[in-house]
């Protein structure tokens, strides 16, 4: 079965990180998103792969090659213009209109899922979860048997606070491709894109079937919060705790701290991951990213994210304080 891996997008949200990079390249808890992604697939078996690439899709493609290529099946598909998941799907169509069932994962979504289970079943599948803001998602009302009764996109008016959380099992994908035709011949745009999320209404009211499928633990990384909690969620699972020993330093687990990362007089972490060769002194860092050869002195850096190559330099102060002082810096 090909998984098929949307990742085309700006990442307009996670400026000015995406400017030089595609989202998915971003880096959390030692490594890009994309690659913890993929890396949940592969160990669940699966070996080849659709890239629906866009936004600087050479980055991405070199990455993934240098990556996976001697070990996966890989296709690579430019989606442009972009209009849409729908229409990311439908540029792909040459290598999946064939197959009995495909597997889509978007390329920005973290999902605890049981990747095997959820595509053993004799229906196609869609991974849910409770959401507090149901307006900004796409969201599935389901039956209290499991199917799928309707879905919409961004509803104004929500019936329900499942939202489809990026992971779609799909039997016959010709079908899906046949109701995406149906919108791009008739430009039935929503919110000014073609959206997977009508093609697949589209399916259901035909009367193909799907069954809503709970996500363990869902996370949308389309902004810095979501970015954090899911480094806050790796660090947790996937970090040592085994490091050199730095001068001054003290390391408050979990984090992530490459061995050719420079270190003194520094307090780091807990919750933070260090990319290659930063260079921390004088500083105190929780709860961030901070990304590759960054040069950081002197400052307390806490819920941050920060590029690579970037110099941060704050102030060093001296103090000679009576009693009874009160003092803000």
């Amino acid at each position: 079965m090909k998984v098929v891996i949307p990742m085309a997008g700006t990442g307009k949200h996670l400026r000015p990180h995406t400017y030089s990079q595609p989202k998915p390249l971003i880096p959390i808890a030692g490594k890009p998103l994309i690659r913890h992604i993929v890396d949940s697939l592969v160990q669940a078996g699966f070996t080849e792969y659709v890239f629906i690439l866009g936004y600087l899709g050479e980055k991405a493609r070199h990455y993934l090659q240098s990556t996976y290529g001697e070990a996966l099946t890989l296709h690579f598909v430019q989606q442009e213009p972009r209009l849409g998941l729908a229409h990311a799907i439908w540029v792909c169509k040459a290598l999946i209109e064939n197959d009995p069932a495909i597997l889509i994962v978007l390329g920005d979504t973290l999902l605890q899922l049981d990747w095997q289970d959820f595509t053993q079943n004799g229906l196609s599948r869609l991974a849910i979860s409770r959401v507090e803001n149901p307006t900004l998602f796409g969201i599935a009302e389901v039956e209290a048997d499991g199917r799928i009764r309707r879905l919409v996109e961004k509803p104004a008016i929500p019936r329900s606070n499942f939202a489809l959380a990026g992971a779609y099992y799909i039997q016959q994908p010709a079908r899906l491709l046949a109701a995406i035709q149906h919108l791009l011949d008739h430009s039935l745009l929503s919110h000014g894109e073609y959206q997977l999320t009508d093609a697949l209404q589209r399916l259901i009211e035909e009367g193909h079937p799907f069954q809503a499928y709970p996500a363990e633990h869902w996370l949308d990384c389309e902004r810095k919060e979501a970015l954090l909690e899911a480094n806050r969620i790796l660090l947790r699972t996937e970090a040592v705790e085994d490091f050199p020993t730095y001068p001054d330093t003290v390391i408050i687990p979990p984090v992530y701290i490459p061995p050719s990362c420079k270190l003194h007089r520094a307090i780091i972490g807990p919750y933070v991951t260090l990319g290659e060769g930063a260079d921390v002194q004088n500083a105190i860092i929780q709860d961030s990213i901070v990304g590759a050869y960054a040069r950081i002195r002197h400052i307390l850096l806490r819920s941050s994210i920060i590029g690579g190559e970037v110099s941060i330099q704050g102030h060093e102060t001296q103090l000679n304080l009576g009693d009874h002082t009160d003092i803000e810096l």
